[in-house]
């Protein structure tokens, strides 16, 4: 084979095996593959040593070996060889060269091969050259006949006679013509084609077809080769121009074809199912290739997408975190190329198939640019979202935020974000042909705006409410704790006024933050609710402390009310001074602070009227239970009535201490302190208090003792004014001395109803300005008690007798009492000093002279 010459392709080879390597290589070296549907396929079958290859080499210009006629007749093409013809361009032309058939060396039976490449011939080829020769026309046994009814036979099974589909042009090319004009031997032919025809077994539904229902039938003839070379040159050039595009009487069929790219797998797919034996079904065969092919098709343009630079480009700045300019734009115009490029190369398959790809590509292109598109709807609605905060954070801190307020600011933003979203998704982000009208995305944007709206206004409300929690905490603990230091009478009455008054503080504080946020009701009252709650919770944490440190709490009441006077000045524990009296009141002072701590009376506002009556009839029986206990210790008097009772008229009623474990009617969580915790406090608040009621007599003895040794205050003013001589003169005469003894008594008596001692200890300058001012009504006070004295006991001396010897015992009990050095509390309370101030008045003291007289006089008669 010369340069020159065609380059062949054995397609099958003598053992049936299909070369699809060496048949994809020739493709595309001959420009096969590149062809959509301008080309054609020319197959040619016919006997053994007919010549076949020799018609094809001196019609198309190919190359297939010849027989060489001096080396005798056998066969020359074993399997199906391909080649293009180098002269025909348009179309592009490509020659099969079928195995003779019934040829000697594959022996008298075996036509399998002969059957299989006729199927095979039939189902790619467009035009099928039949090579029979002139003089076996008319012949009933004539070699060309088996092959025929072959060719028949197989077509049945390949096509079906629909009206549009492209039949298979069968050439009959009429060898060795004789004298006999051509039309008489195509009428012989035609009779002999239709008696074939109608003798070869047919399906039920064909039954009535016709041969020219499944072929179109084409007839030429040529001249001997070797008898008439010259004019079998001309007539092959005559043929070969038929196979062109511009003949008149043109074989060239268009349409109805596989794109020459499929052409390869189309062949190969076709004899994997002929020789299986099994049944080819062509018209499926072509919605496999199909299917095959545009699934590669689309998987090409996709790869093709992919590598685009322009598509990179896109996915880079897609997620760079701004919008892209014209970004609807550009991906149009990328998945519209890639549409394009697929429905260009598909477009010769079967149209169903093609379609439906073509819809899993717009669906695969879709997919991989919504990723793309949404990283930009949320790049845009990012971008809008912050200019919209910064918008709020500079309204809100602006001078005119407070005439517009939060609600009117964030509601016009709102308006104006939406509608710049929207045209900024108009203006760059739709894309042409994709389901994506962008009023989805309007909607998720305006829920996030509405949302973040809502969260920022639920921020600064929280804000609002943080600062107004930090204010009620100093509102609420300075009263709180100074009430709960000092732990007046009704304590929990102002405790539960100042925890209101703190919470509507807070809650005014919080309304000045949210001005212009056009609260509802019901964020209103949660707001109020809240700070209410805390107030109630920041009380409730100051008391249980209180209730924790209750003994210092006692001891610090006792102590005030105890060693202070009304003043608040430390009592000097003077003779006068009723010790056991004001022990007994601040113990009783004491018992009210453990009574207003034991139990926790927050007032609850969400409880109903009848509970809180209940429950406030519970608080008064435990604190009534305590007193109790406490004036029982005390030797307290039980007519006294209390003084928090809601009901003075009510009797009320008490609480086992001693033996009760709860407190009846009482809820667990509102028990500071249980009946087991009263009693012990107060028990160990007893024996503590003891230690200051001794101390506070002892120091009220040695006082005594004290003044007892020193000179009195009016001997030593006697001898300063009147001399020492004048004072012996005024005790030795006895005028003298009974009116020096009444000046004494009535400067005594004066002088413990001024109290000098007492006004003395605030200072010297402030007790002599105290002494002035008292001395006149004193003075008064102390002649008109002298004056009813004197006239009592000129008239009853008698009487005077026996109430001296009746208080003489009196003294020496309290003197008994006095030396004592633990007294009980039984003693405490039973002890009284009124005989002390009795000596203040001229009764009291003319009532002591007579017993200092008739003491010795009492004594004496008892010895007797």
């Amino acid at each position: 084979m010369s340069s020159l010459e065609a380059p062949v392709v054995q397609v099958i080879d003598g053992a049936g095996n299909f070369n699809a390597q060496d048949l994809r290589q020739f493709a595309t070296d001959n420009g096969l593959a590149g062809q959509k549907q301008n080309y054609q396929i020319v197959a040619i079958m016919g006997p053994q040593s007919s010549g076949k290859s020799t018609l094809l080499n001196h019609v198309f210009g190919t190359s297939f070996v010849m027989m060489d006629a001096m080396s005798g007749r056998s066969q020359t093409t074993k399997g199906i060889w391909m080649a293009r013809s180098p002269k025909i361009n348009e179309p592009f032309t490509f020659v099969m060269d079928l195995e003779g058939s019934d040829g000697r060396e594959r022996g008298e039976d075996d036509t399998n091969f002969e059957r299989q490449s006729a199927l095979f011939a039939l189902s790619i080829a467009d035009v099928l050259l039949v090579n029979i020769w002139c003089h076996d026309i008319g012949r009933e046994q004539g070699s060309g006949k088996p092959l025929l009814k072959t060719i028949f036979q197989v077509n049945l099974k390949l096509f079906s006679p629909e009206p549009d589909r492209r039949k298979t042009v069968l050439l009959f090319v009429l060898r060795d013509k004789t004298k006999t004009p051509l039309p008489r031997l195509v009428e012989t032919m035609e009779a002999d084609l239709i008696k074939m025809w109608e003798s070869i077994s047919k399906p039920a539904q064909y039954k009535e077809s016709q041969i020219n229902d499944f072929f179109e039938i084409q007839y030429a003839g040529l001249p001997h080769f070797e008898e008439k070379y010259e004019d079998f040159l001309a007539d092959s050039v005559v043929l070969r121009r038929r196979f062109t595009v511009d003949a008149d009487d043109s074989l060239y069929r268009s349409g109805d074809k596989l794109p020459g790219d499929a052409f390869t797998f189309s062949a190969g797919s076709i004899w994997e199912v002929i020789k299986s034996q099994k049944d080819l079904n062509l018209p499926a065969h072509k919605v496999m290739v199909a299917n095959v092919r545009c699934a590669e098709i689309k998987e090409d343009q996709l790869r093709n997408l992919l590598s685009d630079q322009a598509w990179k480009a896109l996915e880079a700045s897609a997620g760079s975190g701004e919008v892209v300019s014209g970004f609807g734009k550009i991906a149009h115009g990328l998945v519209d190329s890639c549409v394009r490029g697929y429905e260009e190369e598909a477009m010769y398959f079967d149209p169903r198939v093609r379609d439906e790809v073509l819809q899993d590509l717009q669906s695969k292109v879709q997919s991989l640019l919504q990723p793309l598109y949404q990283k930009q709807v949320s790049t845009l609605g990012s971008l809008r979202l912050r200019d919209m905060q910064q918008k709020i954070k500079l309204g809100s801190m602006s001078s005119a935020a407070s005439a517009e307020g939060f609600a009117d600011l964030t509601l016009r933003l709102k308006t104006e974000t939406i509608a710049t979203f929207k045209d900024s998704f108009e203006a760059h982000l739709r894309v042409p042909g994709m389901p994506w009208d962008g009023e989805t995305e309007l909607e998720a944007f305006t829920a996030t705006v509405e949302e973040d709206i809502s969260k920022l206004r639920s921020e600064n409300i929280a804000a609002a409410l943080s600062k107004a929690e930090r204010q009620l905490g100093p509102l609420l603990s300075g009263p709180v704790i100074s009430l709960l230091d000092t732990c007046p009478v009704g304590l929990w009455n102002r405790l539960n006024s100042a925890c209101q008054q703190a919470a509507a503080a807070a809650e005014k504080i919080a309304a000045q933050f949210l001005v212009g946020y056009d609260l509802t009701e019901g964020e209103i009252q949660t707001l109020s609710y809240k700070l209410a709650t805390l107030a109630r919770s920041k009380l409730e944490g100051h008391v249980r402390e209180a209730a924790l440190t209750r003994m210092s709490r006692m001891k610090d009441k006792f102590t005030e009310m105890f060693t202070l006077d009304a003043n608040k000045t430390p009592h000097m524990w003077t003779p006068r001074q009723d010790i056991p009296k004001l022990a007994r009141e601040a113990r009783l002072a004491a018992a009210h602070v453990i009574a207003q701590l034991a139990i926790l009376r927050i007032v609850d506002p969400g409880m109903g009227a009848a509970s809180q009556k209940q429950l406030s009839k519970a608080y008064e029986s435990v604190e009534d239970s305590i007193l109790h206990l406490a004036k029982a210790d005390l030797h307290q008097k039980q007519q006294q009535e209390i003084s928090h009772s809601s009901d003075a008229e009510s009797e009320p009623t008490f609480v086992d201490i001693m033996s009760a474990a709860a407190w009846p009617g009482v809820e667990d969580d509102r028990v500071l302190l249980q009946p087991h915790d009263v009693r012990t406090s107060w028990r160990e608040f007893l024996s503590n208090s003891n230690v200051s009621v001794q101390q506070a007599l002892s120091a009220q003895q040695a006082n005594k003792l004290a003044s007892n040794r020193a000179p009195p205050l009016w001997a030593i003013v006697a001898i300063l004014l009147l001399g020492w001589n004048e004072f012996i003169s005024l005790l030795c005469s006895p005028l003298y001395l009974l009116l020096g003894l009444l000046i004494f008594l009535f400067g005594r008596t004066l002088y413990f109803e001024l109290d000098v001692d007492g006004e003395m200890q605030k200072g010297s300058l402030p007790g002599v300005i105290s002494l002035a001012n008292k001395f006149v009504p004193a003075t008064r006070a102390v002649m008109s008690k002298t004056l009813v004295s004197m006239q009592s006991f000129a008239s009853h001396l008698p009487e005077h007798a026996t109430r001296a010897s009746k208080y003489l015992s009196q003294d020496e009990v309290q003197m008994t009492e006095l030396n004592s050095n633990a007294p009980s509390h039984s003693s405490i309370s039973e002890h009284s000093v009124n005989h002390t101030s009795g000596t203040h008045s001229g009764e009291g003291t003319a009532e002591s002279s007579m017993r200092r007289r008739v003491a010795p006089q009492s004594r004496s008669v008892t010895q007797n």
